[in-house]
C-alpha cells in the first residue's frame, strides 16, 4: 500500500512540476592535447544539453570550470578561452566510415528501394548537399576484409559524391566485416588533422574477423584479431570522437560502448531518409559544441583525467598526455626534460640565426622544426604587405599543414615610421603570445599552426 501512496505522489509530482526532471546535461566530447608539448594547453571540446538530450545554443560560459588530474589530485585549471564551435575559425573534420562487406548488398524491405548500400549512398550524398559551413571537411572510406581511405578529407563534396557512386559490392574474400580493425585504421588516418574530428561509422552488423571465420591468414595482418579495446586506444591517442550508425537490427556489442567512451554516442536506422538525420543531427551538435582551451599543470599524469562542470552536471574523460613521444610517456619527468630542452633548442637556434647572418633588411626565416615547411626558407620583406599562408600565391608560402589559410597572416610595413605589424583573423602566437595584432621586433618569433617563423631587421 505504501509503495502505491509513493508511486502516486511521485507521479502528482511529476504532473504538477514537469520541468523538474529535465536538468542540464555535459559531455566532453574531445580532447585535442597537440598544444600540449611545447605550450601546456590542450582543447576540451564540450556538448550541452538539456534533460531531453537538445543542445542548448547559447550558455553561460563563465559557469564552466575545469578540474585536470595531477599526481596530488584534480586541480582546477586556468581557463584560456572558450568558443562555440559554429563561431571558431578551427576546422571541423569529419570521415565517414562504410560498411562494404556483403550483407550491405541486401535489399531492404521488399528491395523495391535498393540495397543498404543505395540507401547508404543518397544519404550520405544529401548530407553533403544540406553542408554550408565552409571550415567543415569531410573524407570517404570503406571496410569489409580491408579497410580502404577512398578520398581524403576535404571540402569538395562533389569529388566525394564521385566516389561515392564507384563503391562496389565486394568478391567473397572481401566481404567480411573487419569493424574493431577499421576503427583502428581510421583513426589513424585523422591523426594528421587538428581542430574537432569525428568518425562516422556505419555498419549493418556484427565486427566478423577474417582469420577466425574462414580460418585463413588475414592478407594484412595474420592471425591477430582486433579488439574493442583497440579501437578505443586509437582513437583517445589520435584525440578522435567515434559516433556509431547501427543499420540494421543485428548490432555490435560493442561499437556502442567504443562510441560513447571516445566521447561520441551510438545511432540505429533503418531507411536513408533516418541515416540522412542521423548525419545531419552529428554534425549540428558538433558545431554547437564549445572548445574550452585550458592551461595544463606540469605535474599531470601520463593518461590524466579531465572533469568539465556546468551549472552542477560534471562529465569526466582521460587522454594520452604526451603524444609527441608515444601513447604514454616513460615519466613526467621526461615530459619536463623535453620542454627545457625544447626551450634551449630554439634559443640556440635564434642565437645562431641572428648573430650568424645579421639581417641586412627585414625578413622572415622559417626554423627547421615544428610542423610545416616553407617553399622558400628566407623572404625579404621588400612590399607594403606580405602576406603569409598556404597558397602557392602566398608571399611566404608553407605547405603540410592542413589548418593554415592561404592567406592566414600579414606583415604590413609602415614604411614612414620603419615599423612592422603581423596582423591575422586567426589567433596566432607571437613569442608564445597569443594575438591577432602586434608591432614586430627584430627576433620575434611568429608561430602559425605549429610552423615557426623568425621576424629579423637590421637593429636601430
Amino acid at each position: 500500500m505504501k509503495s502505491k501512496i509513493m508511486l502516486s505522489a511521485v507521479l502528482l509530482g511529476l504532473m504538477i512540476f514537469p520541468g523538474i526532471i529535465w536538468s542540464q546535461n555535459i559531455t566532453i566530447t574531445q580532447i585535442d592535447s597537440t598544444g600540449l608539448l611545447p605550450f601546456s594547453k590542450i582543447d576540451c571540446y564540450l556538448s550541452i544539453s538539456d534533460g531531453k538530450g537538445e543542445i542548448i545554443e547559447n550558455i553561460d560560459s563563465p559557469l564552466i570550470s575545469i578540474r585536470h588530474e595531477t599526481s596530488e589530485g584534480m586541480d582546477l585549471v586556468e581557463i584560456l578561452d572558450v568558443q562555440r564551435n559554429d563561431f571558431s575559425i578551427g576546422q571541423i573534420t569529419f570521415l565517414l566510415v562504410l560498411d562494404n562487406s556483403g550483407s550491405m548488398y541486401d535489399p531492404v524491405g521488399n528491395g523495391s528501394t535498393g540495397t543498404r548500400m543505395d540507401h547508404a549512398v543518397r544519404a550520405v550524398k544529401e548530407f553533403l548537399r544540406n553542408i554550408d559551413n565552409s571550415n567543415v571537411r569531410v573524407g570517404l572510406a570503406v571496410f569489409n576484409t580491408r579497410y580502404n581511405l577512398i578520398v581524403k578529407p576535404v571540402n569538395d563534396f562533389k569529388t566525394l559524391e564521385t566516389a561515392l557512386d564507384s563503391i562496389a559490392k565486394p568478391v567473397s574474400e572481401d566481404a567480411y566485416t573487419e569493424l574493431y580493425y577499421s576503427i583502428d585504421e581510421a583513426s589513424k588516418d585523422m591523426s594528421v588533422y587538428r581542430g574537432r574530428k569525428a568518425i562516422l561509422i556505419l555498419s549493418d552488423g556484427e565486427n566478423y574477423p577474417f582469420y577466425t571465420k574462414s580460418g585463413k591468414l588475414h592478407p594484412d595482418f595474420g592471425e591477430y584479431i582486433y579488439l574493442p579495446e583497440d579501437s578505443l586506444d586509437s582513437l583517445k591517442n589520435e584525440s578522435v570522437t567515434l559516433y556509431g550508425i547501427n543499420f540494421s537490427s543485428n548490432k555490435d556489442p560493442f561499437l556502442s560502448s567504443i562510441s560513447i567512451d571516445s566521447g561520441g554516442e551510438m545511432y540505429n536506422a533503418y531507411t536513408d531518409k533516418e541515416l540522412s538525420g542521423i548525419y545531419s543531427k552529428i554534425k549540428n551538435r558538433i558545431e554547437m559544441e564549445y572548445k574550452v582551451t585550458i592551461q595544463v599543470p606540469l605535474n599531470f599524469l601520463e593518461m590524466p583525467e579531465l572533469s568539465a562542470e556546468y551549472k552542477g552536471k560534471t562529465d569526466t574523460l582521460d587522454y594520452y598526455s604526451s603524444p609527441l613521444m608515444g601513447k604514454i610517456s616513460e615519466t613526467k619527468l621526461m615530459l619536463i626534460v623535453f620542454i627545457l630542452l625544447f626551450s634551449l633548442g630554439v634559443w640556440f637556434l635564434l642565437l645562431k640565426l641572428r648573430f650568424e647572418r645579421p639581417a641586412d633588411s627585414a625578413e622572415l626565416s622559417m626554423l627547421p622544426y615544428g610542423n610545416g615547411k616553407a617553399l622558400k626558407q628566407t623572404v625579404a620583406l621588400t612590399s607594403m604587405n606580405t602576406i603569409i599562408g598556404g597558397s602557392a600565391q602566398a608571399d611566404f608560402t608553407v605547405t603540410g599543414i592542413p589548418d593554415i589559410k592561404e592567406s592566414h597572416a600579414t606583415i604590413v610595413q609602415d614604411e614612414k615610421a620603419g615599423t612592422y605589424t603581423v596582423i591575422s583573423d586567426e589567433e596566432i602566437k607571437v613569442n608564445n603570445q597569443i594575438t591577432r595584432k602586434r608591432k614586430l621586433k627584430p627576433g620575434d618569433v611568429i608561430n602559425i599552426e605549429g610552423a615557426t617563423i623568425v621576424f629579423d631587421a637590421p637593429e636601430d
